[in-house]
C-alpha cells in the first residue's frame, strides 16, 4: 500500500505551482483592474506575513510556531488595512508586483550585480506605488499588464524552449500578452 504523500514528488508539485501561478498572472494581465481589490488583500497578507514571521524569527530562532502565528496576525492585519483603505492597497499591490518583475531581470544576486538588483527593486516599488496612488486607474491596468505578461512569460521560459533560448522571441512574447492584456483591461473596464 502506498502512502498518501509518496503519489506526489517534489517535482510533481513543483509543476502544479508553476501552473496555478502562470494561471494567477495570466489573470492579473487580462484582469487586473477587475480583481485589483483581492489583488491588494493577498498582497497586504503575504507582505505582512513576511515582515512578521522573519521579524519574530529573528527573536525566537527555535521555534517556527511563534514566528508563524505573528506573520499571520501581522499578515491579516496588513490585509484588512491595504483593503479599507484601498489606494495604501494599491500602492502595495503595485509596488509589490513591479518590484517581482525587477527580480527578472538577468542580474546575479551576487556582489555588486546583487546589490545594483536590490535597489532597483526598491525604487521599483517605491516609483510605481507612487505612480499607482497617483493615476489609480490607468497605472493598475498598466502594471498588472505588463507584470502579469513578464511574470507568466518567465515561467514558461522552461516548459516552452524557445522562450528561453531566444530572448528577442521571449520579449516579443511578453509584448503581444501585455499589449493585449491592457487591450482586453481597457475594452472590459467602464471610461471614468
Amino acid at each position: 500500500m502506498t502512502s498518501y504523500f509518496s503519489l506526489f514528488s517534489l517535482e510533481a508539485i513543483t509543476q502544479i505551482i508553476m501552473v496555478f501561478s502562470v494561471a494567477f498572472y495570466f489573470v492579473e494581465c487580462f484582469f487586473g483592474y477587475k480583481c485589483i481589490k483581492v489583488f491588494v488583500l493577498i498582497a497586504g497578507f503575504l507582505i505582512g506575513f513576511l515582515v512578521g514571521f522573519f521579524i519574530t524569527l529573528s527573536f525566537y530562532l527555535n521555534d517556527a510556531y511563534i514566528p508563524a502565528a505573528v506573520g499571520i496576525g501581522v499578515g491579516i492585519l496588513l490585509a484588512l488595512v491595504a483593503f479599507k483603505l484601498y489606494l495604501v492597497g494599491v500602492f502595495i499591490f503595485c509596488g509589490a508586483i513591479a518590484a517581482q518583475a525587477v527580480t527578472c531581470l538577468p542580474l546575479s544576486g551576487d556582489g555588486a550585480e546583487g546589490i545594483i538588483k536590490t535597489v532597483l527593486c526598491i525604487a521599483a516599488f517605491i516609483v510605481v506605488g507612487i505612480l499607482a496612488v497617483k493615476f489609480a486607474k490607468l497605472c493598475i491596468v498598466l502594471v498588472t499588464a505588463v507584470t502579469g505578461a513578464i511574470n507568466a512569460i518567465n515561467l514558461l521560459r522552461t516548459p516552452i524552449a524557445v522562450l528561453d533560448n531566444n530572448t528577442i522571441i521571449r520579449f516579443a512574447v511578453i509584448a503581444a500578452v501585455a499589449i493585449a492584456g491592457i487591450t482586453v483591461q481597457r475594452l472590459t473596464t467602464r471610461r471614468s
